[in-house]
């Protein structure tokens, strides 16, 4: 059971530092761009079995994870880092923007009855 409990406070999100980001894509952005890295760094550590050069890699590319990973945790426990929201913020101005309703304050001319 250590394995499992081990296992789920990093890749579930309801228990990893992740979980005070309440803002469910940024989550799933973070946890997306942590997997590519790590597997771009077990990758690198499995093609090290054919030359020392890829293993070289892989191993300075599991301590960046490490320490990536790290930061990205000890930044999403923050209460409300100031980079947060503003990119929250942005985002869902953006958002608004893109899902307003087109319809609202516009005027369909129709030539038969104002001509």
């Amino acid at each position: 059971m250590w394995f499992y409990y081990s296992w789920d406070s990093i890749m579930n999100v309801k228990y990893n530092p992740l979980s005070y980001v309440r803002n469910v894509s940024m989550q799933m952005y973070f946890m997306t761009a942590l997997s590519i890295l790590w597997t771009a760094t077990f990758c690198g550590l499995i093609a090290g079995w054919t030359n020392v050069i890829p293993l070289i890699y892989g191993h300075i590319g599991f301590l960046f994870a490490t320490f990536m990973t790290y930061g990205v945790f000890k930044d999403a426990e923050r209460d409300r880092p100031k980079w947060f929201e503003k990119w929250n913020t942005d985002y869902l101005a953006d958002r608004a923007f893109k899902n307003r309703d087109k319809t609202k304050n516009a005027c369909r001319w129709n030539l038969e009855i104002e001509a």
